[in-house]
């Protein structure tokens, strides 16, 4: 019964094999944090790997973390509603959920990821954020995806926006739907790295916005997508904006936290 099928896949695979080849020349199946040389079985750019040198320097003990911020907790703290960290600050989604902290390696790694050609990177990432969350990613029962949005004028400068790579990423491992364009942000503000906490919120206030021809997200359970999660700020005025326009809870995933 199978002979048939096996017969028709002959013709075929030497297509696949000079497909492979081609693919292989423009994305040469290297690590694309160091560039030595990886194994893989099927090189694609939104599915990198890393090296083994290289996942044992991003990668540390999962350990325990906090619930709703992602910061490490001790043992026996209970932190649904939020730990010592992060109770005192009025976030309005609901769990964020993380690789690593960013610090050493995978600091290193996420500055790079944010780079034009560098989304090989933020794809072996995300893989990596998948592979060790993806017990929560599944249990958020997530309904659509949507990046972290960055203002058109930097997106004309730097085509490659690594929230949106991740985003990519994560909805192909979840089967969910990417919507792209659910949440745009309609100012162009300073970059939160250069401002200190108490000026952050301010800074976005009232700079994102679900566009009149996107999608709704009434009703529906919203992961947001970015690659970093310094104090929150940014996560949570898109969250008040998801909200204000119907959704009903939002869940964040990141690469790292700042701890």
């Amino acid at each position: 019964m199978n002979e048939p099928h096996g017969l028709l896949l002959q013709p075929i695979r030497p297509l696949l094999h000079l497909g492979r080849a081609a693919l292989h020349f423009v994305f040469p199946p290297a690590c694309p944090l160091c560039q030595a040389d990886v194994d893989h079985s099927e090189v694609q750019p939104v599915s990198a790997r890393l090296c083994g040198k290289c996942l044992s320097e991003v990668s540390k003990p999962r350990g325990n973390r906090c619930r709703r911020c992602g910061l490490p907790v001790g043992p026996y703290v209970r932190s649904d509603e939020g730990c010592p960290k992060c109770r005192s600050h009025k976030f309005r989604f609901q769990q964020v959920i993380r690789f690593g902290l960013y610090d050493d390696a995978l600091r290193q790694a996420c500055i790079r990821a944010k780079a034009t050609t560098q989304f090989p990177l933020a794809a072996a990432l995300a893989n990596l954020l998948w592979l060790s969350e993806q017990l929560d990613l599944q249990a958020a029962n997530v309904d659509v995806i949507a990046p972290v949005p960055c203002h058109w004028t930097r997106r004309v400068m730097r085509p490659h926006h690594a929230a949106e790579t991740i985003s990519r990423v994560l909805a192909k491992r979840l089967k969910k739907p990417l919507h792209r364009s659910l949440l745009c942000k309609k100012r162009l503000t300073t970059d939160q790295s250069d401002l200190p906490a108490a000026q952050r919120r301010l800074n976005l206030k009232d700079a994102f916005a679900v566009p009149w021809h996107s999608r709704s997200p009434t009703g529906k359970t919203v992961l947001l997508v970015d690659d970093i999660l310094t104090t929150g700020t940014t996560a949570n005025e898109c969250t008040r904006t998801l909200l204000n326009a119907g959704a009903k809870q939002v869940i964040v995933a990141v690469i790292s936290v700042v701890p």
